[in-house]
């Protein structure tokens, strides 16, 4: 009976140590999961340069909700399709003395702020076209985002593309 006593007495004693430790597990848990997410986002971020870069549209407006909408000097456009139909007629008129590979994208200063599912960034770019050999910065700016997950991937809900400041 002593000995059950004091086993029971021993259990008691622990169950502190134990409780502190589920709250580190919890604590740690939710840290790798904000990092997890922060470097998805940044993925996302870049893969938006590089699908925009190599023109694909179709994987670029995969990027954006299903309500997600790109806001920027060349107007507003809601969804993936009309996304995806915004940057074919833009890259056809406007940009259609870049030809592809002679253009790329330099995204820098992320800085991501994530709560559960939703999640803002802010970025700054500069888009580089070729002449010749030498890069060009063209245009610079910066980029105010919205961000979604949406089954278990992060997207854009909204995209502000704005100049530098």
């Amino acid at each position: 009976m002593k000995k059950l006593l004091c086993a029971l007495l021993a259990l008691l004693a622990t169950a502190p140590a134990l409780a502190a430790a589920a709250d580190c597990d919890r604590a740690c848990l939710a840290g790798i999961q904000r990092l997890q997410d922060e470097a998805a986002i940044e993925r996302l971020l870049l893969e938006y340069g590089r699908t925009l870069d190599n023109r694909d549209f179709a994987a670029y407006s995969q990027l954006f909700a299903a309500d997600g909408e790109w806001k920027g000097a060349l107007g507003s456009y809601k969804g993936p399709a009309a996304i995806q139909s915004a940057m074919e007629k833009i890259f056809a008129d406007a940009a259609a003395d870049i030809p592809k590979g002679r253009n790329f994208h330099v995204m820098s200063n992320f800085e991501i702020t994530v709560n559960g599912d939703t999640a803002t960034a802010r970025s700054l770019f500069i888009f580089y076209k070729m002449d010749g050999n030498k890069p060009v910065a063209e245009v610079a700016g910066r980029y105010e985002d919205q961000l979604v997950r949406v089954g278990g991937t992060w997207k854009f809900r909204q995209r502000n593309a704005l100049p530098p400041g």
